[in-house]
């Protein structure tokens, strides 16, 4: 059995959740003996009882709730320690940072991140690989990208997750859709786009910013949905082609409402989705390993600050998974 600290707080811990020994050994994979024999020879080291064994379930003394807590604050300062050891390190070598990211995702978040970056790290290389979320795990494992930016993933025990805010997809179109006439001075808005049934709609062209794969997918699924069946179609390959075609008066399309934040457009863009909810699209950023660097972390952070303040309004926490 390990003995570290991390090792020790973890095997502590498990015995106080499970009151067993026995069945704390069977979470964590070792044997009853093992884990007897560990937590005499801690309580003998400390020289008090950290569980009361006499009574079934076991349960923690006070001694022990308290040697617990203090535990887990050393160990948030000792990982706290090695991050900023690795740091002073990391100033040593090249800044470099690998990011993958789809197309359209790309050109609306990272425009606005990678100026501040630049300004925090103005020597780092920087090398954005755009690609598709299934080619972005293998590359995060191989070590060819640091981050990748992805909205589906499998799970991986050697990967780690930041969970970034949700992005929001819905109808849009432009003010100055003949259509929409009766909207046209309407509050329409990302968070609040208007409950109308987009069937009105189906005489315009729909543009459907993907000929194949998920976003294309995702589009039939929603024009399935609410029953959309529109009689024109056009279908390219970029989001913010399809947005610019949409806003400028073309027609309609189905797609991420933060493009209305990045993308200046001579007329007004409306939103638009039957129930008044937008679609909320999950969307992580995945890397490899608990020591990241500083530039790294720096620059999740950025995009998670970003993408708060465009979806939400305010920043929000950061989730790691």
């Amino acid at each position: 059995m390990k003995n570290t600290l991390s090792d020790r707080l973890n095997y502590l811990t498990t015995i106080a959740e499970e009151q067993s020994i026995t069945r704390a050994a069977t979470r964590l994979f070792i044997s009853q003996p093992a884990l007897t024999a560990f937590l005499s020879r801690t309580e003998e080291e400390l020289g008090t009882r950290l569980f009361d064994r006499t009574s079934t379930p076991i349960r923690i003394t006070e001694a022990g709730a308290y040697y617990l807590s203090e535990l887990e604050k050393i160990c948030v300062m000792q990982d706290r320690l090695h991050q900023e050891l690795a740091d002073f390190s990391a100033d040593d070598q090249e800044l470099r940072l690998n990011v993958g990211i789809g197309r359209n995702r790309g050109s609306i978040w990272l425009s606005s991140v990678m100026p501040e970056l630049y300004r925090l790290y103005p020597d780092m290389l920087l090398t954005i690989f755009e690609d598709r979320d299934t080619n972005m795990l293998d590359k995060v494992l191989n070590g060819v990208l640091d981050v990748a930016i992805v909205e589906t993933y499998a799970y991986h025990s050697d990967l780690h997750y930041l969970r970034l805010p949700s992005e929001q997809y819905m109808f849009i179109t432009s003010s100055e859709n003949p259509r929409m006439a009766a909207y046209r001075e309407s509050n329409s808005t990302p968070n609040a786009p208007l409950d109308i049934d987009a069937n009105w709609l189906t005489d315009d062209l729909f543009i459907c910013p993907s000929v194949r794969g998920r976003m294309n997918r995702q589009t039939q699924w929603m024009c399935s949905t609410y029953n959309f069946q529109p009689k024109n179609t056009l279908f390219l390959s970029s989001g913010m082609t399809a947005y610019r075609m949409a806003v400028s008066g073309m027609g309609l399309t189905f797609q991420n409402a933060a493009y209305s934040t990045f993308v200046d457009t001579r007329v007004r863009p409306i939103f638009i989705m039957p129930g008044g909810k937008p679609t909320q699209h999950n969307v992580f950023a995945i890397f490899k390993g608990d020591s990241t660097t500083k530039l790294q972390r720096d620059f999740m952070r950025l995009l998670h600050n970003q993408m708060s303040l465009t979806i939400y309004g305010e920043e929000r926490s950061m989730e790691y998974m």
